[in-house]
């Protein structure tokens, strides 16, 4: 069965009809359909469902900015598998209250159903933005399936991301462990799309890549070393193992970077990876191979543009002209981007171009404050 469908219904078993109601507090229905709204749900309380429906849409005609009427008629589609009226109700009542959190998880999650991926995709991160209680099952719903599309979609570092914090909600789901693999495995899938061959691996890979949270990166380590010695040439898994390392033991974690360049020359995140941590190390010159093949790889990737551009900065023969370059290219691509502000402001202050680069701090600033404000939406 589908695992939206199992969590939805789980969710929606907050009343004797099997219908979660509306917020706390919702708004009244207007006075000219006041006969009508009870009517409508008293019907739904008696799951005389189609009675339900007709009544419902009857007073929605006359009062179409009845928020608690688009969202029992958005629970009673959705019971009824019916999941483009169940999504177009969502709409109507997101248009009205689109501050709710709930009310665009739920949109998010009728449109996953309908593939509707994008819009899908789009309301359930706002959901979360908005704030949802941490530990809700329709919290979990939401994240789970965020996971799901940033993954099919190709954003793997956000679906790793979303995993780590469904793992501490509850540790060893096995739907979050899969999309935690799948998305190591760096393979735009869906679970059940995956072949069966590689079942196995994804749920070793998404157990290690998650044990490296909250557990103790020994953890991870040993359970990286027992999964590289059965699969010790596949594709991004020495790559994850890097990610883990960096932070710890970040000698091994090149040695991995480079394994995983040995198996995948043009593995996108490992050259990226390796060319930072030489800049970190202060190693400009070394970083510069893996940041032009990076470039080379994947012109259109802000990442690799920002990272070039720091190599010509910070070389010891600097090229200024080839960092504002990549760097100014790097802010087309990411325009919302702090740390690409910020690294273009460092070129044009080393070019002694002033009004350019207080103009770079600034905008760096104010996304830097955006992007805190979404950090204690994260974390809180």
């Amino acid at each position: 069965m589908n695992p939206i469908r199992i969590s939805l219904l789980a969710i929606f078993a907050g009343s004797a009809s099997g219908q979660t109601k509306a917020p706390a507090g919702p708004p009244p229905p207007p006075a000219a359909i006041a006969k009508l709204a009870g009517q409508a749900i008293a019907a739904k309380e008696a799951s005389q469902l189609d009675k339900a429906v007709t009544l419902y849409k009857q007073a929605l005609r006359l009062a179409p900015r009845w928020e608690q009427g688009w969202w029992d008629l958005g629970t009673i589609y959705y019971d009824g598998d019916k999941y483009p009226e169940c999504r177009d109700a969502f709409r109507r009542f997101a248009a009205i209250n689109p501050k709710l959190s709930a009310g665009l998880a739920f949109l998010g999650l009728c449109e996953f159903q309908t593939r509707d991926f994008g819009p899908s995709l789009d309301h359930l991160e706002k959901a979360y933005v908005l704030g949802m209680p941490i530990d809700s099952d329709l919290t979990r719903v939401t994240l789970y399936h965020a996971a799901l599309l940033q993954a099919k979609t190709e954003n793997y570092e956000r679906a790793i991301q979303i995993c780590r914090l469904l793992a501490r909600l509850k540790p060893n789901d096995a739907g979050t462990t899969a999309v935690a693999g799948i998305a190591g495995l760096r393979r735009p899938l869906f679970p059940h799309e995956l072949p069966d061959a590689d079942k196995d691996l994804a749920v070793k890979l998404g157990t290690a890549m998650l044990s490296g949270g909250d557990h103790p990166v020994e953890d991870a380590v040993k359970r990286f070393d027992a999964l590289l010695k059965e699969y010790p040439s596949t594709p991004s898994v020495h790559y994850a193992y890097a990610i883990i390392l960096l932070g710890n033991d970040p000698d091994r974690a090149i040695q991995e970077l480079k394994r995983e360049l040995e198996i995948s020359p043009s593995h996108l995140p490992a050259l990226i990876s390796i060319a930072f941590e030489y800049l970190k190390r202060g190693e400009a010159g070394t970083a510069q191979p893996y940041a032009e093949k990076a470039v080379q790889v994947a012109p259109n990737n802000f990442a690799a543009r920002t990272c070039l551009g720091r190599v010509y900065l910070e070389r010891e023969d600097p090229d200024l002209a080839g960092a504002t370059r990549e760097l100014e290219t790097a802010a087309k691509l990411a325009p919302d981007s702090p740390q690409v502000h910020f690294s273009l402001a460092a070129a044009y202050a080393r070019a002694h171009r002033k009004q350019d680069a207080e103009r770079e701090r600034a905008e760096f600033a104010r996304l830097k404050e955006l992007a805190d404000k979404n950090l204690v939406q994260e974390v809180r």
